[in-house]
């Protein structure tokens, strides 16, 4: 299984979860908070889940180009040279299930990406699944 499909699964029983516990439990009743605020919760749900899919699916290719062009955690940080303090740059060498959700933003991810992704096309290493 490709690894966009798993987390695109993971995304939707992940929401489907979230709404049989919310619909079970009458915790977004309309009757308790009001329609407006019902539909307001199922939709941000909906887009927080979708966030964090997205994500971790370009953590995870940011990660395998990084780890095919055998590059470092210092390596990267010559990628971002604006980089706030608080941003920690993650470490190809260490395993992480999961993208860091305070500590990286999505815009830095996303320029080391781009960056990682032209040299991996231009060194021929195959793309993500």
């Amino acid at each position: 299984m490709k690894n966009k499909t798993r987390w695109t699964l993971t995304g939707i029983l992940t929401y489907c979860l979230f709404a049989a516990i919310t619909f079970g439990f009458n915790l977004l009743s309309p009757s308790r908070i009001g329609v407006t605020w019902t539909v307001f919760w199922y939709i941000a749900a909906a887009l927080i889940i979708y966030y964090l899919c997205f994500k971790n699916y370009v953590f995870r290719r940011m990660l395998y180009n990084a780890r095919q062009l055998h590059m470092t955690k210092d390596e990267l940080a010559e990628m971002l040279p604006d980089i706030k303090q608080s941003q920690d740059i993650p470490n190809p060498q260490r395993h992480q299930p999961f993208s860091p959700l305070f500590t990286f933003s999505l815009q830095n991810l996303d320029k080391l990406d781009q960056e990682l992704q032209k040299k991996a096309t231009e060194h021929g290493i195959e793309p993500y699944e």
